[in-house]
């Protein structure tokens, strides 16, 4: 179609948030950028952060890149990443990386991938912890149509195997805290949610302490964890429509003594052509 042309668009922030008890304040968003619809590349970086000793960062920092390669395919890239997080001393990590890369060809459903997030050296309540991101998932259903495909094929099969994970830090609590399903955004058992064209779900498979070797005595902790006297914290996040990517690595939800919510490493993609 004469005048037909590919729209960049992604963007990213490391970190942002609210705390409203015991004082009022805004976690000030860091190392956010944004690409133009021409595409390119754009980065932003931050130094040390502190909010009183409620949240630090070492260092922040994002970039997004929008080419076109040889194949005539339009490539773009988010990448947001966080060093030296400590929330209340009580969920930190060497490094929290959120990356989401995507590709477009003309005539054919964009292909998407979360391939290189992770979590480097996180650790809850002072106990490392492994993450394990269901990557291959991704790699094998490549589009939004694929990935839909896949969950409703699960249907009701689902049902069982998450609620037998451990929902509450440090005890073995298989049903899910009161407040804890209402920040998970889907039904616990099943694992995702689909609303119209939106499916969200969590790229994590298990977290367990390290070296636990994940026995049968130590069921693995799910995506969505209540951390008592501190809050609930969710991990790996994802949305995912026919258009729009967005991934938050790591969400909180503070409870007690301190509330408010905070946000690390959230690349969003969103490309497409004009028209339609």
């Amino acid at each position: 179609m004469p005048g037909r042309r590919f729209l960049y668009h992604a963007h990213g922030s490391a970190i942002a948030g609210t705390i409203t008890k015991p004082f009022k304040a805004d976690i000030d968003i860091n190392a956010a950028t944004s690409l133009p619809i021409i595409g390119g590349f754009a980065s932003a970086k931050s130094g040390a952060y502190q909010l009183n000793d409620v949240i630090s960062v070492g260092s922040a920092h994002t970039y997004v890149s929008g080419i076109q390669t040889d194949d005539k395919a339009h490539n773009v890239v988010s990448t947001c990443i966080v060093e030296d997080l400590n929330i209340l001393h009580m969920i930190t990590a060497d490094a929290v990386i959120g990356k989401l890369s995507s590709k477009h060809v003309d005539g054919k459903p964009p292909e998407f991938s979360p391939l290189g997030s992770q979590f480097v050296n996180l650790k809850i309540g002072g106990q490392p912890v492994d993450v394990d991101l269901d990557h291959d998932l991704f790699l094998r259903n490549t589009t939004h149509a694929a990935l839909l495909k896949h969950y409703e094929s699960l249907g009701k099969g689902a049902k069982g195997g998450k609620a037998k994970l451990r929902y509450q830090w440090g005890v073995d609590h298989a049903n899910v805290p009161a407040g804890l399903a209402d920040g998970m955004l889907m039904d616990p058992s099943t694992g995702w949610h689909k609303s119209n064209e939106t499916l969200h779900t969590s790229m994590v498979k298990q977290v367990r302490a390290s070296g636990s070797g994940n026995s049968s005595g130590e069921l693995p902790y799910a995506y969505a964890i209540h951390i008592p006297h501190v809050g609930n914290v969710y991990l790996g996040e994802i949305f995912v429509s026919p258009d729009l990517k967005r991934i938050t690595m790591l969400r909180v939800e503070l409870g007690s003594p301190f509330t408010g919510t905070a946000a690390v490493s959230s690349p969003v993609g969103n490309s497409g052509w004009f028209p339609p």
